[in-house]
């Protein structure tokens, strides 16, 4: 038989960690958003060790849920005695949604990420071109390239 009061502890650990991260992931964010690049890139290591810490948890999670022949959480939720099926119930929404919420930030800072990166690449991507009279014009990189070999 599961071990209820063994469930419950863990999954307090599990989240505690996991609203841990979140702050962590907010904080990111909070550098992206003001460009503080040189920040960010030292929290690099601190991430690095939540996710080693998140697979961590993730081992001894399924490891504990082996124990009910593959139910998932919500099944052990449903199953479980009347004293721990609202705790577990709180455990399982609190978790889901900081996951979600964790994902939902990664996202947002790939989305800054990647215009931050196609802005530089078409400033990168332009240079200015003089046409011979004494004008000037803004030209892709690679064609004023390629004409002046031409």
């Amino acid at each position: 038989m599961l071990d209820y009061n063994k469930v419950t502890a863990f999954f307090d650990e599990y989240i505690a960690h996991y609203r841990e991260f979140l702050k962590f992931e907010y904080s990111k964010l909070d550098l992206l958003n003001k460009g503080e690049i040189e920040k960010l890139s030292k929290e690099l290591s601190s991430e690095q060790a939540f996710i080693m810490k998140t697979n961590s948890y993730e081992s001894k999670r399924l490891k504990l849920l082996a124990e009910t022949n593959g139910a998932s959480f919500s099944e052990i939720t449903e199953s479980a005695p009347e004293q721990y099926r609202g705790k577990l119930e709180n455990q399982h929404k609190e978790m889901s949604e900081l996951v979600f919420k964790i994902k939902e930030i990664n996202d947002i800072a790939n989305d800054i990420v990647t215009e931050r990166l196609r802005r530089i690449n078409s400033r990168v991507g332009e240079v200015d071109v003089y046409d011979g009279k004494g004008s000037v014009k803004r030209e892709g990189a690679v064609r004023a390239a390629i004409s002046k070999n031409a």
